[in-house]
């Protein structure tokens, strides 16, 4: 197996002369992003500084120096604690006399809606909108708030106003992992405000991106809607000088070919004597092991807790399948192994890290997670790649050469193929998630003559994705109205509306760890040993469990179609294929566009129980995209990426196609719609 490595210098960030707070120095970049806040002529900031080097004190300066208010919202609610606990650090270092703050999550509102009637409850979510000068939040609730989506009736608008009249700025964290729907859902927000505030220039809103580099999409929309932004950089140096910090420590990382023959788990078990050796070498060493697949994780947790119990070395999980106490423990474990539950973002101190990587930004994400600390003997990484990368990298560098970080960054971005960027989609399935903002407006007009706004935000959005020639606003607002209309398609803009999808194929199972968890049907059929249990037997288990977990999870139970109980995780990783009682020969019209489809089945693995989950998934509606082309195929000709999700298809006739579903079945859509034999709009099967 091929293995390359490098030595990897510090890297030194610049202060700023003469800027600080409360007595502490502000970086180059921190202090540049102050300053450009503060420009009238700057609607959004991108603050694309290293990992480590203080990207959230720098977007949270206009509150702590300003006294601004400011909504910041976060991809998971594990980095919005962790930010959390960050504010409260910030406070109690810099002797800061913070507005009160507060987090918003769809728990807390859970809460607020059991606490409260129907009358009250959302006054209450109000309250905590209102009563807040810092909330922190996901952009999913957001989302759903400011597309008039959330609430009942006039309350919808109530909810949207409020959200916008409370802030001064929004806060979007570690924008650059999400995907081309989500940055389309955040410029509709960006739309939203700016109209709603444009005759009000003392109270319009800005907007700051902590982000790699930004979106290609999103800069281009900036600039057609004639938004002004600005991107700040860190300025750093590979050597110590006098006004600068260290915010990255040296390293070495190795790089080792991984395979589906020779997986990420294989790698670990026979390697895992010199795990156990530089653990015990370097006493007091905090270790992670970053993967993409939970079942990966829990196998891997599994064995090395047996491995690592005679040593006295303590293992964590911190993935999706983990409870919150477990991931908040996890973090004191001499060896976390996580999923991107903790590769995104959250701060935590390790000297050796594990991890794999199928693309240049999990790569860079997740090797950012390593140096952030100093007090450790010395740092160490292993990236688990493609034989590609390797053969790719070898020759670019002298082995065993010092490099800056910079640069291998700048060349690890250059060796991974480019990945796609589906530019196609905002024409296709973009302007619909316009076009619901200003259908509910259309709706609430009715009732509120402020046509004159919904016309405007319909001219923003038109400057956004019209083309020069011919708008597109008109012919998407005809389109949303007929997949709305009742026999239509209204799953497919339920799947759109949504900021990240919906889950129709969610599961409640009671875990192999006696614990009570929500998680994906078709992942835990390939990767699980399952029993089908009722949901009765379900509640019965959450009656072992404390009285206000338990609550909590009865509540979650309302929402799946499936009820499992889980024994095990299984390797080798089991075939999953569905099925279709049609011959997709006779309807090749229904392919290579999104529909969708009832009467889905699963035909393998067979399994004790698998004609009750089929009764319940064929009778469900679920979007859906299906291809005659393999998922080899796509993912190689599209540039997919080997975790993007697609399925095996085997139709009535044994032939076999391949399937996406939800949000990835729409996003296919906008590659491949050219390949579709007949109507251009969403139809049933």
């Amino acid at each position: 197996m091929l293995d390359v490595s490098f030595h990897l210098s510090a890297v030194y960030s610049r202060y700023a002369s003469g800027a600080s707070i409360h007595g502490m120095r502000l970086l180059r970049h921190q202090a540049e992003t102050i300053q450009a806040f503060r420009d009238p002529e700057v609607d959004v900031l991108f603050n694309t500084a290293m990992t480590g080097d203080g990207k959230s004190l720098a977007a949270y300066l206009p509150a702590f120096q300003d006294g601004l208010y400011v909504m910041a919202m976060y991809p998971t609610n594990e980095l919005a604690r962790d930010q959390f606990s960050a504010l409260e650090r910030y406070q109690k270092e810099l002797a800061l006399r913070l507005p009160r703050y507060n987090t918003m999550s769809s728990e807390k509102i859970s809460q607020l809606v059991r606490e409260h009637d129907a009358q009250k409850r959302l006054e209450e979510i109000r309250k905590l909108l209102q009563g807040n000068g810092i909330v922190l939040t996901n952009p999913d609730l957001v989302h759903l708030m400011l597309s008039h989506q959330y609430g009942w009736d006039h309350q919808r608008k109530e909810l949207a106003v409020a959200a916008g009249a409370s802030f001064d700025y929004f806060l979007f964290d570690e924008f650059h992992v999400f995907k081309i729907p989500q940055i389309i859902s955040v410029m509709n927000i960006l739309g939203y405000l700016l109209t709603t505030y444009r005759e009000k220039p003392h109270e319009r809103k800005k907007f700051v991106f902590l982000s790699a580099t930004p979106h290609s999409l999103l800069t281009f929309l900036l600039e057609k809607g004639g938004i002004h932004y600005k991107i700040i950089r860190g300025d750093y140096s590979s050597s110590q000088l006098e006004d600068t910090r260290c915010i990255l420590q040296p390293c070495s990382i190795h790089l080792h070919e991984v395979s589906q023959d020779a997986p990420t788990d294989l790698w670990v078990r026979e390697h895992v004597d010199e795990i156990k050796r530089f653990l015990l070498d370097h006493p007091g060493s905090k270790a992670a092991i970053l993967v993409y697949s939970v079942a990966t994780a829990r196998r891997l947790v599994t064995f090395l807790r047996e491995y690592f119990r005679p040593y006295g070395l303590e293992v964590g999980e911190n993935t999706g399948l983990t409870s919150r106490e477990e991931r908040r423990d996890s973090y004191q474990k001499d060896l976390l192994i996580g999923t991107s539950t903790v590769d995104i973002g959250v701060d935590f101190h390790i000297n050796y890290l594990i991890f794999e990587a199928s693309n240049a930004g999990s790569f860079l994400q997740r090797f950012g997670r390593l140096g952030r600390h100093e007090g450790f003997a010395c740092y160490q990484a292993h990236a688990l790649v493609p034989r590609f990368v390797l053969e790719r990298l070898n020759g670019r560098f002298v082995r065993e050469e010092t490099l800056e970080r910079e640069a291998f960054h700048e060349v690890i971005r250059e060796i991974f193929p480019a990945e796609q960027e589906f530019a196609a989609y905002q024409r296709r399935w973009g302007v619909l998630q316009a076009a619901q903002v200003l259908v509910e407006l259309e709706n609430q007009q009715k009732r509120d003559a402020n046509s004159a706004f919904r016309q405007a935000l319909q001219e923003q959005y038109e400057r956004f994705y019209g083309g020069a020639s011919k708008a597109v606003m008109p012919p998407a607002l005809k389109k949303y109205r007929v997949l709305n209309q009742a026999g239509h398609a209204p799953e497919m803009l339920a799947e759109l509306n949504s900021f990240r999808g919906c889950s129709p194929l969610s599961c409640g199972i009671w875990d192999n760890d006696d614990q009570f968890k929500i998680y994906d049907l078709f992942f835990l059929l390939a990767n699980a040993q399952v029993e089908v249990i009722s949901k009765a037997a379900l509640l019965a288990a959450l009656e072992k469990q404390d009285p206000k977990k338990r609550d909590r999870e009865k509540r979650n139970l309302q929402t799946p179609h499936f009820s499992l109980r889980v024994w095990g995780y299984e390797q080798p990783r089991a075939s999953l294929i569905l099925g279709l009682g049609h011959n997709l020969a006779e309807h090749s019209h229904l392919l290579h566009q999104a529909i969708v489809a009832e009467g889905l089945f699963v035909r393998e693995p067979r399994f004790a129980g698998l004609d009750a989950i089929n009764r319940t998934l064929k009778a469900l509606r679920l979007p859906c995209l299906m291809s005659s082309l393999s998922s080899q195929e796509l993912r190689g000709r599209y540039h997919l990426g080997g975790i993007f999700p697609l399925y095996r298809l085997r139709d009535v006739c044994g032939q076999e196609y391949t399937i996406a579903f939800g949000e990835e079945a729409l996003l296919l859509d906008s590659l491949l719609f050219y390949r579709r034999t007949k109507d251009d709009h969403a139809l049933m099967l």
